[in-house]
């Protein structure tokens, strides 16, 4: 079965959405899958949500809706035909409103919550406090599952240096995060910072969250503040921003007079600020005992306790250390355990199906990789070559998709159960293509800077294949499998899909140190699996310098065929008889080609007799140049005759976990010539005795050079090298892995 959930509004910035993805996140932790529906769907995050028209759930779905003021959403969630629930975040008092015309609405609002009682068989409450309005409201199956924050995306090297820098000060630097509502009081928060001012002139407030300039709170709290030093209104900010602004106040302070939860709490703890918040509706549940709540808004009293939470260290530290404590209490794995007690309450209750301990003779074993057959790619290929080692001793099924091309997920292939050489592969349809422009525009964008998690979880989507009914595949069925391996973290099937079965699984990262590997949206692939098995010493080092929580790792690498090519047979099926040097795989700009290009083109002009370039393989990339032939792609054979007669095989890609490539260039006792920005790479030849790097044209040059006259010599170093990765190994590794998984 599914879990939906359905919003009146999803967006980057609305607390209700983030609280949607939050949810779907912990659900996939639990096996569960489900997609987000909404009405109004914003912030360009069409890949998250779709449109609530689209939501037909089937009988046994459960559907859980967050309610809206006075949304219409509540009569289309009581139409469905389907399991019900409720996520109720707070409605602010009526009073709280009664002079902004909003009073009839929000009266409108708690009648909607009251009507849907009778009708929905779970009601969840982010807090105890939305707890007992829900069951005043009339429901019987109440549970409190709070919200949670990732500490992780609030440490200061997520912040935004120059934003950090230019808000930082000596303080006090009070701040506060919220949509600039009347209800929030903004207005307290300013006459709090006169009083402030009056003992430290150097104070700051920042005020952090959207506003319109025409409103007119807004305009109001603008003439409040003219005059006073100090004062910034930030509007909103990028995460990034927001974690600076976090990170250069001194005092987090709330004077809102009604909150359900209070996420920037949280999140000011996470970013080790002392908290400062009116004890109003849900703050004190919030806090739990840490933070300091206040009770009554004595601004002088107040002004001189947030003097000395900034300059008091006696009395900010055991405050800092408090609030990091009850973080524990709001975390991802507290709130999981929360909404497992609250789903198992329903009859019957939701879980996942439990795999009962083989006694087959082969163990059924699913591979999990995003596409399958007929392709070009590294992890594809050893995919592959692990699934057919594999074969003799566990009955496998490879879960893939349709699609052929990686740049666009084109369905290709037909869906369903198919037969590829000796594999059962089932694939899934893709739903959506890759919009490479737009998907290289929000890379751009996200490169090099911390992210939330919506944002995250937009550019796996928008990177895809996005895949839907192969996720449901992995929740609904994955009691029929013992065991999964899942090939490279990069893509969505394993950032999301992987967290649904990584108590089974094995996962082959194929981890390069490359712009997405700093998202935290992948921890999950690497810190949740059984195990993880690397390609190479470097790509573990990698992983555990930017993941230190993984999983159990080893380095398993990958085996070669050491069939000897025929070098004269590759020259007279491609006419080639000049000395060369052989590129195999993607024709595409990712793997740094062009370069590859520039640095030969200045090789000729230095050289003229220096060996060819040739490329095989398949991709939309121009390939051109003097001296260079695109043989486009070359069957396996082709493949080892042609290393067994190159000068060397070049290898020009920044970002590598292991290069097949190599290994089957060793295999015929060719050399290999490296990009130097690549440490697997660097490692590859500098272990095996029979490579050269470069970092530039002139060294690509002398490299290549001293390639032509050092190959015989390298021969015998390449071929050990070869005979020490053999298929028997690996194969031996995967099999005591996957038998610990099974046996458990």
């Amino acid at each position: 079965m599914m879990v939906h959930q359905l919003i009146p509004s999803f967006g980057g910035k609305d607390a209700s959405g983030q609280a949607a993805l939050h949810l779907q996140f912990v659900l996939r932790r639990m096996g569960l899958y489900g997609e987000l529906y909404a009405d109004e769907v914003k912030d360009g995050l069409t890949s998250l949500a779709q449109p609530a028209s689209r939501l037909v759930p089937a009988q046994d779905d459960l559907v859980l809706y967050h309610h809206g003021i006075g949304s219409g959403m509540s009569a289309r969630l009581m139409h469905l035909r389907c399991r019900r629930g409720v996520i109720y975040h707070n409605i602010s008092p009526v009073e709280v409103y009664r002079d902004t015309g909003l009073a009839e609405h929000l009266a409108a609002g708690r009648a909607q919550l009251a009507a849907m009682a009778r009708h929905v068989e779970l009601a969840v409450g982010v807090s105890d406090f939305n707890s007992a309005e829900l069951t005043e409201a009339g429901y019987r199956n109440v549970h409190t599952v709070p919200l949670f924050v990732e500490p992780a995306r609030f440490q200061r090297s997520a912040a935004d240096g120059r934003l950090l820098a230019r808000l930082q000060g000596a303080g006090p630097v009070l701040m506060t995060v919220s949509r600039v509502l009347p209800h929030k009081r903004f207005e307290d928060l300013i006459a709090l910072h006169r009083q402030v001012l009056r003992l430290r002139p150097s104070a700051k407030l920042l005020l952090v969250g959207g506003y319109a300039e025409g409103e007119a709170y807004y305009r109001k709290l603008k003439a409040l503040s003219r005059g006073l030093a100090g004062v910034h209104f930030l509007g909103r900010l990028s995460h990034a921003e927001l974690v600076a602004a976090y990170r250069a106040g001194t005092v987090f302070v709330s004077m809102s007079e009604h909150e359900g939860f209070g996420v920037p709490l949280i999140e000011a703890m996470a970013a080790e600020l002392p908290v400062l918040a009116f004890a109003a509706a849900a703050v004190p549940e919030t806090l739990g005992g840490h933070g300091i709540a206040f009770t009554q808004k004595n601004y002088p009293l107040l002004a001189e306790l947030a003097v000395e939470l900034t300059e008091n260290v006696s009395l900010r530290a055991p405050i800092l250390e408090g609030q990091s404590s009850r973080l524990k209490e709001l975390s991802a794995e507290a709130t999981q355990r929360r909404l497992e007690a609250a789903l198992q309450s329903l009859t019957p209750p939701v879980v996942t199906a439990k795999r009962t301990p083989t006694r087959k003779k082969k163990p059924h074993v699913a591979v999990l990789v995003q596409r399958f057959g007929e392709v070009s790619g590294g992890a594809e290929r050893l995919a592959e070559m692990v699934a057919e080692r594999l074969l003799p001793h566990f009955k496998l099924t490879v879960l893939t998709t349709c699609a052929k091309d990686h740049l666009s997920w084109k369905n290709e292939f037909p869906a369903g159960p198919q037969t590829v050489g000796p594999f059962h592969v089932l694939r899934f349809p893709t739903v959506r293509p890759r919009n490479l422009p737009s998907f290289n525009a929000l890379s751009r964008k996200m490169f090099g800077t911390a992210q939330d998690r919506v944002s995250e979880e937009r550019w796996v989507a928008e990177q895809g294949p996005v895949v839907p009914e192969l996720l449901r595949h992995l929740s609904t069925e994955q009691a029929r499998y013992d065991a999964f391996i899942g090939f490279t973290y990069l893509y969505a099937p394993m950032a999301l899909g992987l967290p649904m079965v990584a108590s089974r699984a094995l996962v082959v990262p194929t981890a390069h140190d490359e712009p997405p590997f700093a998202f935290d949206i992948f921890a999950d692939v690497f810190e949740r699996p059984r195990a993880l098995l690397c390609l190479t010493p470097e790509e573990l080092a990698l992983i555990h310098r930017r993941f230190p929580r993984h999983a159990r790792a080893r380095v398993v690498g990958a085996g070669v065929d050491l069939t000897r090519g025929v070098a004269s047979r590759f020259g007279k099926t491609y006419g080639q008889h000049r000395p060369y040097l052989l590129y195999v795989g993607r024709i595409e700009e990712g793997k740094n080609l062009a370069e590859l290009l520039r640095f030969h083109r200045a090789l000729l002009d230095r050289d003229p007799e220096a060996p060819d370039l040739l490329f095989a393989g398949s991709g939309g990339m121009r390939i051109e140049g003097p001296r260079v032939r695109m043989l486009g792609r070359i069957s396996e054979e082709d493949k080892r005759d042609g290393l067994a007669g190159a000068v060397a095989a070049v290898i020009p890609s920044r970002f590598e976990s292991l290069s097949l490539l190599a290994l089957e260039a060793f295999s015929q006792g060719t050399p290999i010539l490296v990009n130097g920005a690549s440490d697997v790479l660097v490692g590859q030849a500098n272990r095996s005795g029979a490579g050269r790097t470069y970092a530039n044209a002139d060294e690509f040059a002398e490299a290549s050079r001293a390639l032509a006259s050092e190959r015989k010599a390298l021969r015998p170093h390449a071929l050990a090298f070869a005979r020490e990765h053999t298929w028997d190994k690996v194969v031996a590794i995967y099999r005591e892995e996957l038998g610990l998984i099974i046996r458990n």
